[in-house]
């Protein structure tokens, strides 16, 4: 029990804790990443320190989440498909940009790695949910 507010600290509050600062690092890491492919990279040693953090913080958002769906009777409200629609969206600017830029745009390094771990966060998420509804 919280001693401040007399309120339990619950799983639930717990997941949206973590909910708001994956969707906070969300919006840092993607805006340092745009940033960095519009600067010809004048922010890649930000961008690789960011990136992973905020891929540690998915996998810690996800693993907990995860965690929870299997202990309890978890339905998410959380779309990860829509993650996966706005790193996908931005993969692609970045991919038809920087070949027609003539060298002035350039696909950040650790951008693909954060990618494929959205990707593969996603998919696994997907597999467990179903591997759980069929255990129903």
């Amino acid at each position: 029990m919280n001693k401040q507010t007399g309120k339990n600290h619950n799983l639930f509050d717990k997941r949206l804790d973590l909910k708001l600062i994956l969707n906070i690092w969300t919006i840092i890491t993607i805006c340092l990443f745009t940033a960095d492919f519009f600067s010809g990279n004048t922010y890649d040693s930000s961008a690789a320190i960011i990136g992973v953090i905020y891929m540690s913080l998915l996998g810690i958002y996800a693993s907990e989440k995860e965690l929870t769906r299997w202990k309890t009777k978890f339905s998410s409200k959380f779309i990860g498909e829509s993650f996966v629609g706005i790193w996908t969206a931005l993969m692609i600017i970045f991919a038809l940009t920087a070949p027609f830029s003539g060298g002035l745009f350039r696909i950040p390094g650790e951008f693909g790695v954060v990618y494929a771990t959205v990707v593969g966060v996603f998919a696994i998420t997907q597999h467990s949910k179903r591997l759980k509804e069929k255990q129903k």
